[in-house]
């Protein structure tokens, strides 16, 4: 027996507009929200940040792009205050740009 709990039943009576209404909704209910740091967090990060940088210590970034959080690991090479983003470099010598709106978490590699 096929137990579909009335899903197939209702999604025939529906119109197209209104099942890619739905569908858009149900992605936008996946998407988690972001939280924004407070002072005291931009302050840290801040100090890690200009510390990484003048030590040339190894830092890892957590941020969002597109929506989807990343990670990457290596060590801050500039910050451009005017454009607000970040130049990293990983290990493997390849170069990142992170903007800062969209970082979520610094953490130093120790």
């Amino acid at each position: 027996m096929l137990r579909d709990r009335g899903s197939k039943k209702w999604t025939a009576m529906m119109l197209p507009e209104h099942l890619r209404l739905l569908r858009e909704w149900q992605d936008e209910d996946a998407i988690p929200d972001r939280k924004e740091p407070d002072e005291q967090q931009l302050e840290e990060w801040e100090f890690l940040l200009s510390e990484a940088m003048e030590w040339n210590k190894e830092v890892a970034i957590r941020y969002w792009k597109n929506g989807n959080p990343q990670e990457v690991k290596g060590y801050v090479h500039c910050s451009h205050n005017m454009t607000g983003t970040l130049r990293i470099v990983t290990q493997d010598g390849e170069a990142k740009v992170v903007p800062v709106r969209d970082i979520e978490r610094i953490s130093g590699m120790e």
